[in-house]
């Protein structure tokens, strides 16, 4: 259950320009970075630098040890308190990214530590007893991708309602259980693609990767995504 995440490491790099972060999320997530095009310019920026942040705290996931996890998403919460203007910002490219694309968006900083808050929980089961399928801890999964959801969408728009916001989650939530194959995923899929089209168009570029559904034995040409993101857009439909 985790996003491809980049090679980039959490210790000081080179500055990044804003096309890099935009190749390097078309290199290692084209389907979220696709989705980033139906964004305005704006938004697809901010987009593009939560969904990089979002792979980094999938890598802490799968480190040997689940304390080196909640150190590298200490390290994260430590930054995004430096982004907010807490305290000095550490030299780090993408944390650089995240200051500017906020700057002018306080609103986010609190849904980025909640997002950073729910990695934490899975790493706490890590730490207790390891990973085990079903129950709370999978659970605790699903949220990690109803939070990125949500943050995506108050990206698009800071006055997105909490019933619109609400149904962000529960689409993100309903694809990871599809994903991770649950019992109850399929049921939870279905009801979460007819509430989907009752959010506006503005917020679809949060939901809108999830309309490439990826065959095992035989995966999506660049052409048969283009145009699933493009039918999903126009007609409102996962």
């Amino acid at each position: 259950m985790s996003d491809t995440s980049n090679k980039a490491n959490l210790a000081s790099a080179p500055l990044a320009g804003v096309e890099e972060f935009d190749d390097r999320l078309k290199r290692t997530d084209e389907d979220r970075w696709l989705a980033t095009r139906y964004a305005p310019a704006e938004g697809r920026e901010r987009l593009v630098a939560i969904y990089l942040l979002n792979q980094e705290l999938q890598r802490t996931l799968h480190t040997k040890e689940p304390m080196l996890g909640k150190i590298r998403v200490q390290w994260w919460r430590e930054t995004i308190e430096q982004v907010a203007g807490k305290a000095p910002l550490r030299r780090h490219d993408l944390a650089e990214e995240l200051a500017r694309v906020t700057k002018d968006r306080p609103d986010l900083i609190a849904p980025i530590n909640d997002l950073i808050d729910r990695f934490d929980d899975i790493l706490d089961d890590h730490l207790h007893g390891g990973h085990t399928a079903g129950g709370d801890h999978e659970a605790r999964h699903l949220a990690t991708e109803g939070a990125l959801a949500k943050l995506a969408g108050l990206v698009l728009d800071a006055k997105a309602t909490p019933e619109q916001i609400s149904l962000l989650s529960q689409v993100g939530e309903a694809r990871i259980a599809v994903a991770a194959e649950l019992a109850d995923a399929a049921a939870r899929w279905a009801v979460a693609r007819t509430c989907a089209r009752k959010l506006p168009s503005a917020l679809w570029p949060a939901i809108l990767h999830l309309a490439i559904v990826e065959d095992k034995d035989e995966p999506r040409s660049p052409l048969s995504k283009r145009w699933r993101l493009f039918r999903a857009a126009l007609f409102r439909r996962l």
